[in-house]
């Protein structure tokens, strides 16, 4: 199941590491940047700060040992007790804890680490279209308009802007999502939507509940070559494939075709990493 927790303006973990991993940068938040405005809500400025890094008070930086307490908490000169009281309530439930500063863990290690340890090899899987699946499915919507017929409970019927594409898993362990790689030729707009239907030989009807969340969105601007994407929702889509590619041999994407565009103006695949 996807995620519906809404990023604190639109800053998706996974994106921004992958960003931080790609520019060897540190992150540095810009709704929180390490100025005073961001330590003191009103008034004149409490004692100089000086803002360092944790690798920067100490060479073995360790947040917490041998477990954590909300006693261990205490507020020094700075007036940040909003802040200390929030941790000192997350510390009373770990597992609250754990999910609060997982993040900002992994992103130290893995930043650290990231020149040390060797690159490894990547597999690029392409999206091919399905004519013969595309084909039927455009069948089975001209049968019912020809015969007056309606759509099965949600039943969800191809529009002619849509086209059934498919990535066959010629791996399926050991595949940590990478990138997405998309190509338009012209501009205009297509939006990946991944489904959980297996289809059978009998072409069992694709329902609306089979079309996961949230999709990947790709465009390019007039008078642009590059490409823009919905980055946080369609890298939450990508590492979900690496899940997806344990149990599945194939999966099954509708690509909806936006501002003139058509399957030949696409070329698209997903990139992993082999762990």
């Amino acid at each position: 199941m996807f995620s519906c927790v809404k990023p604190y303006e639109n800053q998706n973990y996974s994106a921004l590491k992958r960003a931080c991993l790609r520019r060897k940068v540190l992150f540095e938040d810009p709704n929180f940047p390490a100025t005073d405005d961001s330590l003191y809500y009103k008034g004149s400025p409490g004692p100089t700060v000086r803002w360092k890094r944790p690798k920067d008070i100490c060479e073995d930086p360790r947040l917490f040992v041998d477990g954590i307490s909300s006693h261990d908490l205490h507020q020094g000169q700075v007036g940040n007790c909003w802040f200390v009281a929030a941790c000192s309530s997350l510390a009373s439930r770990e597992s609250l804890w754990q999910k609060t500063v997982e993040a900002a863990a992994a992103a130290s290690s893995k930043w650290a680490m990231a020149e040390d340890e060797p690159k490894p090899s990547q597999l690029s899987m392409p999206l091919v279209l399905d004519r013969d699946l595309t084909k039927q499915m455009r069948l089975r919507m001209e049968s019912l308009t020809q015969r007056g017929q309606k759509r099965q409970d949600g039943e969800k019927l191809l529009r002619p802007s849509e086209s059934v594409y498919r990535i066959d898993f010629i791996q399926q362990h050991r595949l940590q999502f990478e990138r997405w790689d998309v190509v338009l030729d012209q501009p205009g707009k297509v939006t990946i939507t991944g489904t959980s239907q297996n289809w059978t030989p009998d072409l069992t009807n694709l329902m609306t509940r089979q079309l996961l969340d949230p999709a990947a969105i790709f465009w390019r601007k007039e008078d642009s070559e590059a490409m823009d994407w919905n980055e946080a929702d369609a890298l939450e889509f990508g590492e979900r494939l690496s899940d997806l590619a344990k149990i599945r041999k194939v999966m099954y994407f509708l690509i909806t075709f936006s501002e003139g565009l058509e399957p030949a103006n696409l070329k698209a695949s997903v990139v992993f990493n082999q762990l």
